[in-house]
């Protein structure tokens, strides 16, 4: 038409192992159309995403080879939209356990077990349901979930920024440490420079 939006138009970027990139700007500037287009939430008209050099194009998630979804995990800005409140905790971990990983159920118990601990929840909370959680724990149980496909990129858009101030640090410090022990990379999108110089390697 006249005025055609060209959004996100010659964005080319570079992200090495261990790595985190943040992505910073205001509102409405394409930092969350960014994170949707890498984890496959929505499809580009044009470009490609390669990982290990192997391209895979820009197909939607559910077209995606399973070893793809696997490699990249996103955690949301607000976890009450991806966690189903019908749901219990050990259920929402133990479905990626079982779809990208496979796992058998006892070795899918053992791997909850594991996640949680490794997000600083007690084993018990497997069978809480998200409601009975608080916004921290909640987003405890989003980081664990997207580990439970042991990622080779972790995408997060605006993880803390729904939470409150006295949760967020915690968060971004497990974050950090989990992406050390994991030796992942991240690409972090926030709006916060302050955050943004405690976590990134590069902007």
């Amino acid at each position: 038409g006249a005025r055609d939006v060209r959004a996100l138009d010659g964005v080319d970027l570079l992200l090495s192992r261990g790595e985190t990139l943040a992505i910073v700007g205001e509102s409405g500037c394409g930092k969350s159309t960014f994170a949707k287009l890498l984890s496959g939430l929505e499809v580009p008209t044009g470009g490609e995403v390669r990982i290990k050099g192997r391209a895979f194009g820009v197909a939607a998630v559910e077209r995606r080879p399973r070893a793809i979804v696997r490699a990249l995990q996103m955690i949301f800005q607000n976890p009450d939209a991806t966690l189903n409140p019908s749901h219990s905790v050990g259920f929402a971990l133990a479905r990626p356990l079982k779809l990208l990983r496979g796992l058998t159920p006892a070795l899918r118990r053992t791997e909850r077990a594991r996640l949680l601990d490794r997000v600083r929840l007690p084993e018990s909370y497997a069978t809480r349901r998200p409601g009975q959680l608080s916004g921290g724990e909640r987003q405890r149980v989003a980081i664990a979930r997207a580990l439970a496909g042991e990622p080779d990129v972790l995408i997060a858009d605006e993880p803390v920024s729904a939470l409150d101030v006295s949760v967020q640090a915690a968060i971004l410090n497990l974050l950090a440490e989990l992406q050390e022990a994991q030796g992942m990379a991240m690409v972090f999108i926030s709006h916060d420079l302050a955050v943004v110089s405690y976590l990134a390697d590069s902007v």
